[in-house]
């Protein structure tokens, strides 16, 4: 018999549900999202399939759910060990987080994704699903709203400006996210020299 994750006498359901998404993110990463079944799924999350039916109903709702759960692992992961831990409103202080956030998302890719961004993984494998789309979508966006917070109190010369600079540090991310199976710390140096040119242009304004 299948022993449960985390006993459920003590485990509240968000965090049955959490350990159980940190599972099923271990597993996608390590077979990809074509080749295990939910048999393979449940081996690997160490539960119950009722347990994992419970949280997780279908194996689409598994994929979802994995990318969630890595979602908000990366986010954290960005902000761990920030040298900033106020308000972005000098070019020196943007330079600095942004030379943090190229870096550790170097460390992440060489860590925890050597094979590129997961997100993109999933809908190579399931390019017609709406809801995987959604989730992917939705990540994206709050990678971007992250980034518009952080420099959302930087001077710029215009409202149109702060938009395209977050714009352009989002495409280097993804950029650099895509580049990385083949590039690796290529990848990384072009980035620091694309941040080097914005950066410059910012001491223009």
């Amino acid at each position: 018999m299948t022993k449960e994750l985390v006993k459920t006498s003590t485990a509240t359901p968000s965090a049955t549900h959490d350990a159980i998404a940190q599972k099923l993110e271990q597993a996608f990463a390590i077979y990809g999202f074509a080749t295990p079944n939910v048999a393979t799924l449940k081996e690997h999350s160490g539960t119950t399939l009722k347990t994992l039916y419970k949280y997780f109903p279908s194996k689409e709702a598994m994929v979802i759910g994995a990318l969630h759960y890595r979602h908000k692992r990366y986010i954290a992961f960005l902000e761990q060990d920030s040298p900033i831990n106020h308000k972005i409103t000098s070019v020196h202080d943007a330079n600095t987080l942004l030379l943090h956030i190229f870096t550790r998302l170097a460390l992440w890719l060489e860590t925890y994704a050597p094979r590129g961004c997961m997100s993109l993984q999933a809908l190579a494998c399931y390019p017609n699903n709406e809801k995987i789309q959604n989730a992917v979508q939705s990540h994206k966006l709050e990678v971007k709203q992250w980034l518009t917070e952080n420099f959302n109190d930087l001077t710029m010369a215009t409202a149109a400006s702060q938009k395209d600079f977050v714009e352009t540090i989002f495409i280097l991310h993804e950029g650099m996210a895509s580049a990385w199976p083949s590039s690796q710390h290529a990848a990384l140096k072009a980035a620091h020299q694309a941040i080097s040119i914005l950066v410059e242009q910012l001491t223009q304004k």
